[in-house]
């Protein structure tokens, strides 16, 4: 037991064991060339095919699309990095790992009108904006990370994603199955692992790890996977993924699971949104393993161009074991979000609408919100977290509508960012000249137009449709009202 707590474990001698001859060669060849940057669209603000040739057009960029994930692209050659394009800044698109792409397109939410989903790990918070994308704005989305030093992160992306349908949590995952139990259409844990990918992704840099290490991990992932399950209604789905290939951390977590659970639960088989086979193993040295957890996905690094992955996706067919009671207490909370008065609302919409020719009650209406108020601020909140999580202790929800200043109400930029080019009013197009400036924050001096007054909040976009955020009108330039954090 020292020497295993002392000695680090080389996943290659895995990739040995479970690889045949020429596989293991093309492994160690991929092994030798950097991934390529991948990119996935925001379809809440952009169609996949249509980002796809305006980025191709602007930057140069060649893409080619990720196999598994429609709105997923690498970029196999630019002169402009993706992280310093304004669209990127602004959320049209999030740089993402191909093979991290795979877990939220594992889901099938077709036919479930207003899906409640459970992100258990969710910080930094890419598979959440995927998972807010593939359900379009409907249900709710509760993005949980049990490290309170990652919530900042998550909440920024949330926000620059313009994600409504979500709140963020900060509970112990293994919680939600006693909390919530028998609540969730659909669960995701992308489960803390011990990132033995082989192939290093900025994201998931490689870092020398014990066997003891490895078994102490696993054992946590077991906890997780089965709080996940308790958390899922009868004919949840819940997805598990790792970004390591360690056999202890994927397969044996699966059949620790059906060992507990037997017949309640079912491994699918997920192997066609793959082009071409990668299963999981059904043997582990002298152990033969169930045979569905073949159904598993067991991304190697050469046969995709990704980086190493594992990922399942499990059915809770019914009533799971009984578990202790009493463990998780909920804790006792108090929304500091208040919904604000009909009238009030009413005259937001009304501000809208006159301003910027924006039908806020038919949003209200199809994405099932309410405007809820917090100090001088008003939130589009999902009305499913009020009715259904009136108790759940979040640290923010929603998406922040706008603030009210005297007597006018000035829009959020997330807001504008969302849904600007829905605007039929109070939109100011941006010459090309400015666009660099206006990209790096920059207010635009000498500005004039007679199109609009001076005082005025306009929603900026260039020519080519780009929400570019807010800006204020005054008498000597065009006030940048873009979040210090994007720069």
């Amino acid at each position: 037991m020292a020497e295993q707590s002392t000695t680090s474990v080389n996943p290659l001698d895995w990739a040995r064991q479970y690889l045949s001859g020429d596989e293991y060669q093309a492994l160690l060849e991929s092994l030798d060339s950097p991934l390529d940057t991948s990119i996935r669209i925001n379809t809440l603000k952009w169609d996949a095919s249509e980002a796809e040739k305006k980025l191709s057009e602007r930057y140069g960029w060649e893409l080619e699309t990720v196999p598994f994930c429609p709105s997923g692209f690498w970029v196999r050659e630019y002169e402009l990095s993706p992280s310093a394009a304004i669209e990127h800044s602004l959320g049209y698109f999030y740089i993402q790992e191909a093979a991290s792409m795979l877990p939220a397109e594992l889901f099938d939410l077709n036919g479930i009108d207003s899906p409640l989903i459970l992100d258990m790990a969710a910080s930094p918070g890419g598979k959440t904006t995927h998972l807010a994308a593939l359900a379009g704005g409907r249900g709710l989305i509760i993005a949980n990370d049990g490290s309170r030093s990652r919530i900042p992160a998550l909440q920024i992306v949330l926000r620059n994603w313009g994600a409504i349908n979500q709140c963020v949590t900060c509970l112990p995952g293994e919680s939600f199955g006693d909390l919530f139990p028998d609540t969730f259409d659909a669960v995701l844990l992308d489960a803390p692992c011990s990132m033995q990918g082989l192939r290093a992704a900025e994201s998931h840099a490689s870092r020398p790890i014990t066997l003891t290490e490895i078994d102490s991990l696993a054992a946590r992932q077991t906890r997780l996977l089965e709080s996940a399950l308790r958390a899922a209604k009868p004919g949840g789905q819940v997805v598990y993924s790792t970004c390591t290939l360690s056999p202890q951390e994927d397969e044996l977590v699966l059949a620790a699971i059906i060992e507990k659970f037997g017949d309640s639960i079912r491994v699918e088989d997920v192997s066609g949104r793959l082009p071409a086979p990668s299963p999981a193993l059904t043997r582990i040295g002298d152990r033969r393993l169930p045979a569905q957890i073949n159904n598993a996905l067991r991304l190697w690094p050469h046969r995709f161009g990704t980086a190493g992955f594992f990922a399942a996706r499990l059915t809770r067919l019914g009533e799971l074991p009984e578990t202790k009671e009493g463990e998780w207490r909920r804790r006792t909370s108090t929304s500091a979000y208040t919904q604000i008065p009909k009238q009030q609302s009413r005259m937001i919409a009304e501000n809208l609408q006159e301003h910027f020719g924006f039908d806020m009650e038919t949003l209200i209406e199809k994405g099932r919100l309410v405007i809820s108020g917090q100090k001088n601020k008003v939130f589009l909140i999902p009305k499913k977290l009020i009715s259904q999580f009136r108790d759940l202790h979040f640290l923010s929800a929603g998406m922040e509508l706008g603030k009210s200043v005297r007597d006018d109400f000035i829009p959020s930029h997330e807001f504008v960012s969302r849904f600007g080019d829905q605007f039929s009013k109070g939109t100011l197009i941006l010459e090309e000249r400015y666009l660099e400036s206006w990209s790096r924050g920059e207010d635009i001096r000498g500005f004039k137009t007679n199109e609009f007054n001076t005082g005025e909040i306009l929603a900026v976009r260039d020519g080519s449709g780009r929400n570019l955020g807010r800006g204020k009108l005054l008498a000597d330039r065009l006030k940048n009202m873009l979040p210090t954090r994007l720069f």
